[in-house]
């Protein structure tokens, strides 16, 4: 697929997070009974994922797609933003190391799903993601998107505005990461290590991925609208 104009873009959050130790219990039942019911119940939400990897830094990778980017800064979305229910001040209050991007998706092949997501965290495109995002979409993502075993590629491109929203829900929050401004989301149906085996393939040859964070989940749960 072409890299769509702004206007057409749908909206993305990509949020990775750590939970100490001692709340992961509290944190699972919440984000699974509450939290994402709650945000996909919200107006032009579609879906919620949480992907989840022992190894991984952060652990925790959740993903919502809206409908188009207004939805990342409309009044309903803002109103639970601002409160949040006490049960998620509990929960929110034991993250760590958290990165949340939220922008429009710039690129999509508009594959099928799969159980196994790679995530490429490009921290070196503040400048131009427009045009790494060009680049990215005539040499990197075609390829990567027929690769064995990928079942679709999807390109997250950051905005402030949207990402760095002051809260009442992110004043709970201690610690937050910078959120990448380019994102590639990799989605596969294989096992995880095949999945980074193909983005390797691919992506070795390309700079512009070179020092990219690349961490690879397992999904734990899914809720569509």
């Amino acid at each position: 697929m072409a890299l769509e104009s702004a206007g057409a873009r749908a909206g993305i959050i990509v949020i990775w997070n750590d939970i100490v130790e001692e709340s992961r219990a509290d944190f699972l039942e919440w984000h699974s009974r509450e939290h994402i019911p709650e945000r996909v119940a919200i107006p032009g939400f579609v879906r919620g994922q949480r992907w989840f990897d022992q190894a991984s830094c952060p652990q925790y990778l959740t993903i919502y797609a809206t409908g188009d980017t207004a939805v990342l800064t409309s009044a309903p979305y803002l109103e639970r933003l601002n409160n949040p229910t006490p049960w998620t001040r509990r929960a929110v209050a034991a993250f760590r190391n958290t990165s949340r991007a939220a922008g429009s998706l710039a690129w999509d092949s508009q594959g099928g799903n799969g159980g196994t997501m790679l995530t490429a965290r490009i921290l070196d495109a503040a400048d131009a993601p427009d045009r790494l995002v060009e680049g990215l979409s005539r040499h990197v993502l075609g390829a990567l998107a027929g690769a064995a075993g990928v079942a679709g590629v999807r390109v997250a491109m950051s905005a402030a505005a949207a990402s760095r929203l002051a809260t009442a829900e992110r004043a709970v929050r201690v610690g937050d990461l910078a959120e990448p401004p380019v994102t590639l989301l990799v989605e596969g149906f294989g096992t995880a290590a095949a999945l980074r085996a193909a983005y390797d393939a691919v992506s070795r040859s390309d700079p512009a991925l070179a020092g990219a964070r690349v961490d690879v989940y397992t999904l734990q749960f899914d809720l569509a609208r």
